[in-house]
């Protein structure tokens, strides 16, 4: 009898570290939307101070978000082809 591989690629401790540094970024960017919504800090008390600091958290959170999502993408595609043969190894050389 064949030993069957699950469909579902393996989740590897990097994949979970991009997915922790995405929430973090998700909330930095709730931080700098909550206060120019409202025109005050409203989830941290203090910060942000200014609107300055309200878009470099947007700006910040959003760049976090995206670089995030793709490499948790890479992660997800590597685990996916690590039981594969690839065509660059070294037998179609």
């Amino acid at each position: 009898m064949q030993n069957r591989q699950s469909p579902l690629p393996r989740l590897t401790p990097a994949f979970w570290g991009w997915a922790l540094l995405d929430i973090i970024g998700v909330l930095v960017l709730a931080v700098g939307a909550a206060y120019l919504m409202e025109d005050r800090a409203s989830i941290l008390p203090g910060f942000p101070a200014n609107t300055l600091q309200a878009w470099i958290c947007i700006g910040g959170g959003i760049v976090t978000v995206f670089i995030a999502a793709v490499k948790m993408l890479v992660e997800v595609m590597h685990a996916a082809s690590r039981g594969k043969s690839a065509a660059n190894d070294g037998r179609f050389s």
